[in-house]
C-alpha cells in the first residue's frame, strides 16, 4: 500500500507571520513559504536525506530537569492510558508529567549537503525541522495527528528504499564489532559520541561487542548466528575489517552470508577503505568523516566489492585493499611504533625508510587483464551508482540553509508550528544523559568504558538488551580456538601456489624497491594510490618499482601518492603498473615484510587472484 501525501499549513510567531505550507511526499518535505510581496518561496529536505523522526514532547522531573522522550512512551501521559507493574512504579519513581499546552511535536533528522562558499568545501550540515501540532483542544489528538506524519515519514523512507534490490528493509538490528585499539585508541569516544547519536536519530537498533585481542572479529564472526542482523559494521580501521571479511568467508555457510552488507566508520590510522567508498559514491568525506561513514550505514544501500584471494603455504586469507612487498610494507608495519601519532607516524616513517633505502631479490609473476573497458561480476551495477549521483545544487543548498537559518530565529506558531533549525538539545541531553551513566555504571552492560565485551544500543526502551551473551560468546571463542579450523570459503581458477605459473602469464625477476597490488582508489585517507579502480571492475592493480630507482624519483613517487599523480602515464624502466587478474610473489630471501591489508602475513611466496563482487560494502545513496 503507497503511503499517503500530507498537507498542512503552519504559520510563523514572529512580527511577520509568515505562512508556510508544508508537504511531504516521496521526494521529502517542501516548504512553501509566502513572502510580503505575495510572492512564495520553496525549499525541499529530500528524503535521501533524511535519516529519521520523532513524536517528542519535553517532561520534567521532580528536580525541575527537562527531558526529551518519544511519543509511544510519552502518550501515556495524558491518563488514558496506564501501565500496570514494576515498570510503572519504575517510571513513576522519577518522572511527573506536565503538560503547558496541549501541542505535541514531530521532530525530522536531515543531513543535508552544503557547500561553504569561501573554501569551497563539500559537507553535509545537520538540520532538525520542528512540527509543532496543536490544530486540536487535546493532547491526544494532537499527538495522533504527529503519529500520522511520523509513520508518513517511515513509509516513504520504506518505500524508497524497498524500490532497489540492494537494499535492507525488514528492520533488523546490525551487529557492530569495535577494536578500543584502533587508529589512537579513540574508537570508543568516537563511537559514543559520534556515532550512537545519529544512530538513536534513525531508530537503528543495534549490538555493540567489543573486541578483547587480535583475530577475535575474524573468530566471533565466523561462529556467530547472523540470522537476527542485516548488516556488520566495524567501527576501527582496515585490520579490523579484514578480520571480519575472513570471519564471513571462512563460515560453512558463506554462499549465504557473503551477501550480509559490511559496513566500517573510520577510526583507524589508514582508513582506506572508508575514503574510497566516498571516493566512489560521491560523498564527501573530510571535514566529517565519521559522519559519512555512519549514513551509509542507515542508507540501507550496498554494492557488490571485489575480494582477492591469498594463499599462502599454510593458509588461505581474503583480501580487500591491497597486497604489499617492500617499501610501502616496511612504512606501514614499522611505523607501528609511532600508532599514538595516528595518520603522521607514516609521513615520519616514509622519510626513515627514505633515506635508508632497502631492496629485495625475488621473482613476481602476473596475468594481465586482456579486457580493460569489461568490468567483471556487476560492474553495470557501479557504474550506475556513479551515473546516477544526485547533483550539487548549489543555489538551492544556500536558499534551503539560509531560510532554515531564518527560521531559526523564531518558531513558527499558533494552528500548527514549524521549526527548522541546528537543534542540539536532542543531541546534547542525550550525551549528558551517557554522561552521567558512565560516571557511576563503569562496569554496566551500557558504560562505554565497561570491561565487558558487548554492549547493546539502550537509548530508548524499543532497543533489544540480551544479557549473558558476552560471557557466553567469549566462552564459546575459548573453545573454538582450540580446535582445528576448517577453512570454508570460495576458491579459485589459477593453478596453485606449488605449480608452475602458466605460459600465458609474465615473469619479472631481479631486485625490487617494492611491488604492492591494490584494488581500491585509496590505501589510507591521504593515498590516492588507484584513481581508476572500481569497487567491482575485477581488476588488480599491481604496481613495481624496481632497484635503480634515485631518491628524488622516489620522493616524487611517494609525495604523488596523496593526489595520485604517483604513477607515470607510461610505464618506465623503474615505475610500471599493470592490470592484472592474478599474480605471485616469490622472495628469494628469508626476510622482508609482507602485508594483505595492512596486516602482516607469514613472509614467503605468495599467490593471489581476483574473485569479482564476492561481497557487498554499505554505501552511501
Amino acid at each position: 500500500m503507497d503511503a499517503e501525501e500530507l498537507t498542512d499549513i503552519f504559520y510563523t510567531s514572529d512580527k511577520k507571520g509568515q505562512v508556510c505550507r508544508v508537504k511531504l511526499n516521496g521526494q521529502g518535505f517542501t516548504l512553501q513559504r509566502e513572502t510580503s510581496n505575495n510572492r512564495s518561496r520553496e525549499q525541499v529536505i529530500d528524503l535521501k536525506d533524511i535519516v529519521g523522526s520523532r513524536c517528542i514532547i519535553v517532561k520534567k522531573d521532580r528536580r525541575g530537569c527537562s527531558m526529551l522522550c518519544s511519543s509511544s512512551n510519552a502518550a501515556q501521559t495524558d491518563g488514558n492510558r496506564s501501565d500496570s507493574g514494576d515498570e510503572t512504579k519504575k517510571r513513576s519513581n522519577y518522572l511527573t508529567y506536565e503538560h503547558s499546552d496541549a501541542s505535541a511535536y514531530l521532530y525530522v533528522f536531515a543531513y543535508i549537503l552544503n557547500k561553504k562558499q569561501l573554501r569551497n568545501i563539500i559537507r553535509r550540515e545537520r538540520t532538525v525541522l520542528k512540527l509543532r501540532f496543536r490544530s486540536f483542544d487535546t493532547f491526544v489528538d494532537n499527538m495522533r495527528e504527529a503519529k500520522r506524519w511520523y509513520h508518513t515519514v517511515k513509509s516513504f523512507k520504506g518505500l524508497s528504499l524497498s524500490s532497489n534490490g540492494t537494499t535492507t528493509t525488514d528492520g533488523r538490528r546490525i551487529l557492530v564489532l569495535l577494536n578500543p585499539k584502533s587508529g589512537s585508541g579513540k574508537a570508543r569516544e568516537i563511537f559514543n559520541r559520534q556515532v550512537v547519536p545519529v544512530l538513536n536519530e534513525a531508530e537503528q537498533s543495534y549490538d555493540l561487542h567489543v573486541t578483547k585481542h587480535p583475530n577475535y572479529a575474524r573468530e566471533f564472526i565466523r561462529v556467530k548466528n547472523l540470522d537476527n542482523y542485516s548488516g556488520i559494521v566495524a567501527i576501527g580501521g582496515d585490520g579490523l575489517f579484514f578480520e571480519i571479511l575472513n570471519g564471513l568467508l571462512m563460515r560453512a555457510d558463506w554462499p549465504e552470508a557473503r551477501h550480509m552488507p559490511l559496513g566500517i566508520v573510520p577510526c583507524g590510522s589508514g582508513n582506506g577503505l572508508a575514503r574510497s567508498v566516498a571516493h566512489v559514491c560521491g560523498e564527501p568525506y573530510e571535514p566529517k568523516p565519521i559522519l559519512g561513514a555512519t549514513l551509509s550505514v542507515l542508507s540501507g544501500r550496498s554494492i557488490a566489492m571485489d575480494v582477492v584471494r591469498i594463499q599462502q603455504q599454510n593458509q588461505i586469507l581474503y583480501s580487500f585493499l591491497s597486497v604489499g612487498w617492500g617499501l610501502i610494507s616496511d612504512i606501514d608495519i614499522e611505523s607501528e611504533r609511532l600508532r599514538s601519532l595516528g595518520y603522521q607516524r607514516f609521513t615520519i616513517w616514509t622519510l626513515h625508510r627514505l633515506i635508508s633505502l632497502r631492496t629485495y631479490h625475488g621473482k613476481v609473476s602476473y596475468l594481465p587483464k586482456e579486457k580493460m573497458g569489461v568490468a567483471n561480476c556487476g560492474g553495470e551495477e557501479t557504474i550506475s551508482l556513479t551515473a546516477n549521483l544526485p547533483t550539487i545544487p548549489l543555489k538551492h543548498s544556500r536558499s534551503c540553509n539560509a531560510c532554515l537559518n531564518k527560521i531559526n530565529n523564531g518558531c513558527f506558531h499558533s494552528t500548527q508550528c514549524i521549526n527548522s533549525s541546528k537543534y542540539y538539545d536532542v543531541i546534547s541531553l542525550q550525551n549528558s544523559i551517557n554522561q552521567s551513566l558512565n560516571s557511576r555504571c563503569d562496569s554496566s552492560w551500557f558504560s562505554p568504558g565497561s570491561c565487558r565485551s558487548t554492549y547493546h544500543s539502550v537509548s530508548e526502551s524499543i532497543y533489544h538488551s540480551i544479557e549473558g551473551e558476552s560471557d557466553s560468546c567469549s566462552e564459546h571463542l575459548k573453545l573454538s580456538s582450540n580446535l582445528s579450523v576448517h577453512l570454508c570459503g570460495p576458491t579459485g581458477s589459477a593453478p596453485s601456489l606449488q605449480e608452475p605459473v602458466p605460459a600465458t602469464w609474465v615473469v619479472e625477476e631481479g631486485e625490487f624497491v617494492m611491488v604492492h597490488a591494490a584494488y581500491q582508489t585509496h590505501l589510507g585517507s591521504d593515498c590516492f594510490f588507484v584513481p581508476q579502480a572500481k569497487f567491482n571492475d575485477g581488476i588488480i592493480y599491481v604496481v613495481i618499482i624496481r632497484r635503480g630507482i634515485s631518491r628524488s624519483q622516489l620522493l616524487n613517487f611517494l609525495m604523488g601518492m596523496s593526489t595520485g599523480s604517483h604513477v607515470p602515464e607510461t610505464n618506465n624502466e623503474y615505475i610500471k603498473m599493470v592490470p592484472v587478474t592474478a599474480f605471485r610473489i616469490e622472495p628469494y630471501g628469508e626476510e622482508g615484510i609482507l602485508t594483505v591489508d595492512g596486516e602482516r602475513i607469514e613472509f614467503g611466496p605468495l599467490q593471489a587472484e581476483m574473485l569479482p563482487g564476492m561481497v557487498r560494502v554499505m554505501a552511501p545513496k
